[in-house]
């Protein structure tokens, strides 16, 4: 964890899957130096929707840096920019605000990640082919 110290961009790849096995959703953070500092892939309710699944992927990476990598290290999320790389258009276009959100409960997930990154220093959302995409 020392190396996290060092700096102070992180990058956060999210990602989401529906297969015959279930429901997924995966995130990656990854320090300025290119070490991934974590790596996880959670099983969601089976009947959650893809991009329900990319929001929590993105959700879950973001709480996981505001409850535990900031703590341990002890740094505010203010000293932090953050970049952000999904493959779902949809999900980026929305937070950005480049697409309109209507279904309801990708309303709900789209406020709660605006709200989580208000509390950085500075955030960019960038969609990546899902060639690119780190996590799978």
């Amino acid at each position: 964890m020392s190396n996290i110290q060092l700096n102070k961009r992180w990058k956060i790849y999210f990602d989401g899957n529906k297969t015959p096995q279930g429901v997924t959703c995966s995130y990656l953070i990854v320090n300025e130096l290119g070490e991934k500092i974590k790596e996880t892939t959670l099983m969601l309710p089976k009947e959650t929707t893809v991009p329900e699944a990319e929001y929590y992927g993105l959700i879950y990476g973001i709480e996981n840096i505001l409850t535990e990598l900031c703590p341990s290290i002890s740094c505010s999320p203010k000293e932090i920019e953050l970049e952000i790389y999904g493959d779902s258009q949809l999900v980026i276009r929305q937070i950005n605000g480049d697409y309109e959100c209507k279904k309801p409960q990708l309303r709900v997930l789209r406020s709660k990640v605006r709200t989580l990154l208000e509390q950085f220093s500075s955030y960019n959302l960038t969609w990546v082919p899902r060639e690119k995409n780190l996590v799978r």
